[in-house]
């Protein structure tokens, strides 16, 4: 079954190059476009409000009205979710490659670690010039861990990644149960980083609204920040890889479940998620949200049920036969996920950050929304426009010449 659904993805041929567009699996395409689209709901936030406004809304800004809904709505809806398909997706779309190189009888851990080398050398770039939420470095040095689980048996990935994400999880567990045991002064500065006072507030504020050299200290720190963090979500990241994998091979892309199958799948762990997920946020707005809460896993295991959700929903969705337009127009911006995630970052940095129009901390949670939505037809309307004259996007394309050593044909036939 594996070498079928393989035969979909490349041609078997000794020419060394990109695999055929006409051999892509459409349905992995438009799942990583929405979730390409659904990851800036979450990030802007990071844009726009100072870094514990996204875990903590009391921390800044207004929490009223429509800016509750809103804050409920994208904690629910999409924070952890996008990213997690996303990982899964990165998994997926490693295995493709790796196996197609290995049918053309090329060297496929050469081609895997120098494309995973510059995709490591991007996410540094990105984290250290432009924005510190960046992923693609941790998911760089996951992809390289995961090159020698690929040729695993499903069964074997699924338990690991159960384990990975099991072992992450009591990462998160520990400093929770640690706190009882913290002296005053280590717990004010984790009450600090929860709910940091006036101070510590316009000082965030005066270093995203200064130019790209003055957020230069500000930025480095926040993305060793960053770096730290990674090494805590690296077990989930890992995890996560496995499980795209895992699903490749069982032929969930294909046709292992009928649609019905996967639209029941999809509301059983929607309902499951959405239980988990909603006694938290309900829980934390009533109490205030307490500090304790920074430590909550229930997203963290609930959001892995929403996205699997998800990925049936959208799967389902891409066999029917309805809206074949919008279905192009997804797959289109899938297909220029890593241009179209960094494009976000220069927007929403020149909309933001001082070297922009230097409006961070200016616009609240509903307005935030509407940039998200101009972003989203922006992002679409170019991918189509994009990919109607090239085959892949700007950046994919530079990863792909890279990653073969020679340039790429860029251009449709």
């Amino acid at each position: 079954m594996i070498n079928e659904v393989l035969r979909q993805a490349s041609k078997e041929s000794l020419v060394r190059g990109p695999t055929p567009e006409n051999a892509r699996l459409a349905s992995i395409d438009i799942i990583r476009g929405i979730a390409v689209l659904g990851i800036l709901l979450v990030n802007i936030q990071t844009f726009a409000m100072i870094s514990s406004a996204l875990s903590n809304p009391l921390s800044f800004g207004d929490f009223s009205g429509s800016n509750r809904a809103v804050y409920y709505f994208t904690h629910f809806f999409a924070e952890q979710k996008f990213m997690t398909i996303f990982a899964v997706l990165f998994g997926t779309g490693f295995f493709i490659m790796t196996s197609g190189a290995e049918q053309k009888q090329l060297n496929s851990a050469f081609l895997h670690f120098r494309r995973m080398s510059a995709l490591a050398l991007l996410g540094l770039m990105h984290l250290y010039l432009l924005w510190y939420g960046d992923i693609l470095f941790v998911y760089s040095v996951a992809g390289m861990v995961i090159y020698f689980f690929r040729h695993k048996s499903p069964r074997f990935l699924l338990l690991w990644a159960l384990l990975l994400l099991a072992i992450n999880a009591v990462f998160f567990a520990l400093p929770a149960a640690a706190m009882s045991y913290m002296n005053e002064a280590d717990l004010h500065e984790l009450l600090m980083v929860w709910r940091p006072d006036e101070l510590l507030i316009e000082s965030e504020i005066i270093a995203n609204q200064s130019s790209w050299i003055g957020q230069m200290d500000h930025r480095h720190a926040m993305a060793d920040d960053m770096l730290v963090n990674g090494l805590f979500y690296g077990c989930r990241v890992l995890g996560l890889m496995m499980i795209g994998i895992a699903l490749f091979k069982i032929d969930f892309f294909g046709h292992r479940f009928t649609r019905k199958s996967l639209q029941l799948q999809g509301l059983i762990f929607f309902i499951l998620g959405a239980f988990i997920i909603c006694a938290r946020i309900n829980s934390n707005i009533a109490k205030e949200f307490p500090i304790e809460a920074i430590f909550s896993l229930e997203n963290y295991w609930g959001s892995l049920l929403l996205a699997y959700s998800y990925m049936c929903w959208i799967l389902a969705f891409s066999r029917s036969q309805l809206f074949p337009s919008a279905k192009r127009a997804l797959a289109n911006v899938g297909r220029m996920a890593l241009t179209n995630y960094i494009s976000q970052t220069l927007i929403c940095g020149f909309i933001f950050y001082g070297w922009g129009l230097g409006k961070f901390g200016s616009f609240n949670r509903i307005e935030q929304i509407y940039v998200v939505v101009v972003i989203w037809i922006f992002q679409i309307a170019c991918s189509h426009s994009w990919m109607q004259r090239f085959q892949f996007g700007p950046l994919e394309w530079i990863l792909r010449s890279i990653t073969y050593g020679r340039m790429q044909t860029i251009k449709r036939p």
